[in-house]
């Protein structure tokens, strides 16, 4: 791993949603600690950094010096932040994906709150919590009509302390007790299908995800890995040194990056990898891919080692530093902005893809049948879907009315790769090839229903002119082969 660390300082690439991802999964609020008072010593500290360093060259009469909140408001940039003492150990732990809990993963539908995933190693699997399963109170108070940020507060906590919930597993309540603890959730997962396409998704660049990354790659490189799908998607970023450690598995020598300061000079960030992998590579990005997410793809990108699949990335191409201050505190400040290899710009511009899909789980599809030829069998329930028995947390809405059953058909066209367009004049989505086209139009005889500006086709029909396509509906359990 490359070491950034200079003096008081060291580089890390802002995850520009880490309080919005992690209030939605584990926190009720980013911050908590006290406030330490503004002292003139601490401002003048703070101006004098932002003077000497931020990227935009700012002239100290621009900043409004009342307190540091004014300060940092004066440069017009969501990435420079100051941090008080316990401020900043709750930032560090939620980069680091730390945080005290039972050790789920909350979904959320119209029947309530449900459990989406149990982490290996926490209470809430030693209690026999399940996917799935819903949680309708918690201290004996309903979760019904409360926000996911209020049912958040209610059960993480101290290291230690009880929590009692109650979750309701079909048509069965079941009370649990489960002793609060420190948790650490994986920055990245993987699968090997059985086609050796190897799959990895990084949920963010924290300290260990570059070492991790390197651990799965060789254990899936000995059970036969031939081609592999890396998923940014939703990754707002996290540390350059863990994006860096990564590319170096496929780019020899090179450049990562180009970061340019606020006299205008540019730098090369130098890597070079040891022996770097030759396999077809695909990374799937998204809206919410940003920051380091954008860094790691663009220079896969620039360098011809990976098609870029999905929609256009967030464009967040600065560089931010981090200084402690003598009070007490830190500054994260955004010093530079970044250019990918070539030198495309990323910031508010972001990655365009190689290939435009649209949609998760079609986006999944895509990737995996892009990496290597694979038939695909996606299995849905409720609260689950896996592919080739593989299981993800993405999910799609299927309507079902009386004995037909819609799906997006997005989802449909990826499983038979092939394309997908509407034609707004007939009011009719086409789905194949110039030659051989499938065209549904919309109404209740015709197969085809708009919804929310998403469109789903009957199975029935969607068969009908498919035949390659089959499907089954087994108990709430619906099958989709291809």
């Amino acid at each position: 791993m490359i070491n950034n660390r200079k003096g008081l300082s060291w580089v890390l690439f802002a995850r520009i949603a880490l309080i919005v991802v992690l209030l939605t999964g584990f926190f009720s609020s980013p911050f908590i600690g006290e406030l330490s008072a503004d002292t003139d010593k601490q401002k003048d500290e703070i101006v004098n950094l932002i003077i000497n360093n931020h990227v935009s060259g700012i002239e100290r009469s621009k900043l409004n010096t009342e307190n540091i909140d004014t300060i940092i408001s004066s440069l017009g940039d969501p990435y420079t932040q100051y941090f008080t003492p316990d401020e900043w150990k709750q930032f560090m732990d939620m980069l680091e994906n730390n945080y005290v809990g039972i050790g789920i993963r909350l979904g959320q539908d119209e029947y309530g709150f449900y459990v989406n995933e149990v982490f290996p190693g926490t209470p809430a699997l030693d209690a026999g919590m399940q996917g799935g399963d819903y949680i309708i109170a918690v201290e004996g108070k309903a979760t019904k009509g409360i926000t996911t940020d209020e049912l958040i507060s209610q059960i993480t906590g101290v290291e230690g302390t009880e929590v009692r919930i109650t979750i309701q597993r079909e048509k069965k309540e079941i009370k649990l007790t489960l002793a609060r603890k420190a948790i650490h959730i994986p920055a990245l997962t993987s699968r090997l299908f059985d086609n050796g396409t190897g799959y990895i998704r990084i949920s963010s660049f924290s300290s260990d995800a570059d070492e991790l990354f390197a651990t799965q790659l060789k254990d899936m490189q000995s059970k036969g890995l031939k081609s592999l799908v890396i998923d940014l998607r939703n990754n707002p970023g996290g540390l350059l040194d863990s994006a860096a450690g990564m590319a170096t598995q496929f780019i020899k020598k090179g450049s990562l990056i180009h970061t340019v300061d606020r006299t205008k000079k540019e730098t090369a960030y130098p890597i070079n990898g040891v022996d770097p992998l030759t396999l077809p590579v695909t990374v799937l990005v998204n809206e919410y891919s940003a920051s380091a997410s954008e860094v790691l793809a663009g220079a896969l990108q620039d360098y011809n080692l990976a098609t870029i699949m999905g929609t256009q990335t967030y464009g967040k191409g600065s560089v931010q530093s981090l200084f402690t201050l003598s009070e007490g505190g830190m500054l994260k400040l955004t010093i530079q902005e970044y250019l990918t290899p070539l030198k495309h710009k990323v910031n508010q511009v972001g990655i365009t893809p190689d290939l435009n899909v649209y949609g998760d789980v079609s986006q999944l599809i895509t990737g995996l049948q892009h990496a290597g030829p694979i038939d695909i069998e996606l299995s849905l329930t409720q609260h689950s879907l896996s592919i080739n028995g593989q299981s993800f947390n993405d999910r799609f809405k299927v309507i079902r009315e009386q004995e037909v059953i819609y799906v997006p058909s997005r989802i449909l066209a990826a499983i038979v790769e092939e394309n997908i367009a509407w034609e707004a004049s007939t009011r009719s989505v086409r789905i194949g090839k110039q030659s051989d086209i499938g065209s549904f139009l919309a109404g209740e005889e015709q197969g085809l229903k708009l919804i929310d500006g998403t469109s789903y086709i009957s199975l029935n029909e969607f068969k009908a002119q498919f035949p390659s396509f089959d499907w089954q509906d087994n108990n709430g359990q619906l099958l989709l082969i291809e």
